[in-house]
């Protein structure tokens, strides 16, 4: 269907169409992904791909972080701890999935949790675990609730692109939440590393006993264009 066509429908028929052209041309993307050779990162066409064929447009400049990603999943030798969800996930179920690497992911928006199971679901990608992780208070800042007694003993990648910029402490919890989960030798990726407070910390007064902090009261973080 022409795309001057396509602008003479009513929305309620464009939007449906619009989804259901997106839904085949993120199968295309991750079909293609899948094809790549095991060990091979994915070029940058088909990441680009996998990005449109996820619809967040905004983060069409973020090819080569999503290339980073790529290449630290191809390499990793054991479970991945990924914070806030989107086409990463996707990316990472196929290239960790095919080395049966697991992938634990965080996220705070039901709504946005939603979507990507629903997308792994279609496109058959085992092996993600999307874990509601509502956002609380842990005194000075404010991060995921991890389910960690679900969660392995230890992460060698950490993928980190959430809680969103306008959260108190941003992404500062990582570490004193997660404790010794993150050993010495871990990759943490950091999206947007370069912004003021997003580096994580390990203040030693934030952790409990055996490395896992309690957390407090609920918060609220805002949306993450990012993702």
């Amino acid at each position: 269907m022409s795309v001057h066509l396509t602008k003479l429908l009513p929305q309620s028929i464009r939007q449906p169409m619009k989804e259901m052209m997106m839904r085949r041309q993120l199968r295309r993307a991750i079909d293609a992904i899948r094809k790549v050779p095991e060990g091979q990162i994915p070029d940058r066409q088909l990441l680009s791909d996998l990005i449109e064929g996820w619809g967040n447009q905004g983060y069409a400049a973020k090819v080569d972080y999503l290339a980073a990603v790529a290449k630290s999943s191809v390499n990793t030798p054991g479970p991945v701890l990924e914070c806030g969800s989107g086409a990463t996930t996707l990316l990472m179920g196929v290239l960790c999935g095919r080395r049966n690497i697991e992938v634990w992911t965080l996220e705070h928006s039901r709504e946005w949790l939603q979507r990507v199971e629903e997308a792994l679901m279609r496109n058959h990608i085992s092996g993600v675990h999307v874990c509601e992780s509502p956002l609380v208070e842990y005194g000075d800042f404010v991060w995921y609730d991890p389910p960690l007694g679900r969660m392995p003993k230890e992460f060698s990648l950490v993928i980190c692109d959430g809680p969103p910029g306008v959260t108190k402490g941003n992404r500062y919890g990582l570490l004193p939440v997660m404790g010794n989960r993150v050993p010495a030798g871990s990759t943490i990726l950091l999206d947007d590393a370069e912004r003021p407070g997003k580096i994580p910390g390990r203040p030693a007064d934030r952790l409990q006993p055996g490395g896992d902090p309690q957390p407090g009261k609920a918060a609220h973080g805002g949306d993450d264009s990012f993702r």
